[in-house]
């Protein structure tokens, strides 16, 4: 499987670069809320900071599912200790055999 996401993950690499590479002597003008504040650029320095920003939002995001499923785990360690305590202690508890009815 890791094997098949990195192949994924490859070509996907590689039509993005191929994709810069066509469109990287384009200017673009950019335009900010009002036409006072444009700016013109190349469209690869575009590219790049629209991937920076995809990669720092794609980070956040599985981030916080991390953070999320280690306190889970964490919930779910403490209840386990505590539930195989309980069932160690009634395991060391000696049963006493029932009295034989004459």
């Amino acid at each position: 499987m890791k094997f098949a996401k990195l192949i994924i993950l490859f070509i996907v690499f590689l039509l993005l670069l191929i994709f810069v590479a066509q469109n990287s002597d384009q200017n673009i003008t950019m335009k900010f809320f009002t036409n006072a504040n444009t700016f013109t650029t190349k469209a690869i320095v575009v590219l790049l900071i629209t991937l920076m920003i995809g990669i720092l939002i794609g980070f956040f995001i599985s981030s916080i599912q991390i953070i999320s499923a280690k306190n889970k785990l964490r919930v779910i360690s403490t209840e386990y200790k505590k539930l195989k305590n309980e069932v160690d202690l009634l395991r060391n508890i000696d049963v006493e055999e029932p009295a034989e009815e004459d």
